[in-house]
């Protein structure tokens, strides 16, 4: 799930209604993301390396704050900002798995406070929906 136009929905650690992008483990064990990379780029899939350490737990969800305040604590904050006209963003594997996409999403323009996501019936299916970070999507 993802929000690129955030005007009161959901506020980061410091306050702040920032873009984000939401990660969603579908597994039963904790999935390490460290070393793995976020990016809005196509020519640059490793714009934005998770920090070591970040893991999402079992069914878990994990925030990133798409808000192009990498060096900011707490949250993870990545180096881009998502655009509201529509863009493309790209989940990446690690160096040493030669940096292969692992997810990417496009998407068109966004409504302020509208998030779009995977739908529950379907994860093939993107669709606008009311935002359910930290929870299934409907």
């Amino acid at each position: 799930e993802i929000m690129a136009s955030n005007s009161s929905t959901l506020a980061d650690p410091q306050g702040e209604f920032d873009d984000w992008i939401e990660l969603r483990n579908l597994t039963d064990q904790e999935v390490d993301l460290t070393g793995r990379y976020l990016s809005d780029e196509p020519n640059n899939p490793r714009k934005w390396q998770f920090p070591a350490g970040t893991s999402i737990s079992a069914n878990g969800y994990l925030i990133v704050w798409a808000d192009e305040d990498s060096t900011v604590t707490p949250g993870l904050h990545a180096s881009f900002k998502l655009s509201r006209s529509g863009e493309h963003i790209y989940y990446t594997d690690t160096d040493a798995h030669n940096n292969a996409i692992l997810d990417t999403i496009s998407f068109g323009g966004q409504t302020t406070d509208q998030s779009y996501g995977r739908t529950a019936a379907d994860a093939d299916v993107w669709q606008i929906m009311i935002p359910t970070p930290g929870a299934a999507n409907p």
